[in-house]
């Protein structure tokens, strides 16, 4: 009998839920022209990484510029468009509302197209607050 007294506070905080661990995301670093690596410039420009010179980037034709620009300007987009499905889909991750029409109000929130990566956030999310992995 006394170790049902014992037991009985254990399954009553047992019982109490899985709690909500799920972390804000964090906010983005955006890419600047200036600190694009060898790398990004190669992937800019759509040539082999050996092709851009590493130590002179005053010698950069002013097309090599305008497509480094082009490409900052989107990766800097879809960045920003990821963390506000992220941060959206956070937000709602305890509604009760069908998922598809949560990954809707996102997708129209953050003027997203791709509903099934919007719906694998929201889902995400979702399984985070309710204790799964």
């Amino acid at each position: 009998m006394r170790n049902l007294w014992i037991l009985l506070p254990v399954l009553a905080l047992g019982a109490c839920g899985p709690r909500d661990r799920c972390e804000a995301p964090v906010q983005p670093k955006l890419l600047n022209v200036n600190d694009l690596s060898r790398e990004q410039k190669a992937n800019a420009l759509g040539v082999p990484p050996d092709r851009i010179p590493v130590d002179r980037p005053a010698a950069e034709s002013p097309a090599s510029q305008a497509a480094y620009a082009a490409y900052v300007d989107e990766h800097n987009r879809a960045v920003q468009t990821g963390f506000c499905v992220d941060n959206e889909a956070y937000k709602a991750r305890t509604m009760k509302d069908e998922m598809s029409t949560v990954s809707h109000a996102v997708m129209a929130t953050c003027h997203e197209g791709a509903e099934a990566d919007t719906l694998a956030t929201v889902l995400k999310y979702r399984n985070c607050a309710t204790g799964n992995k």
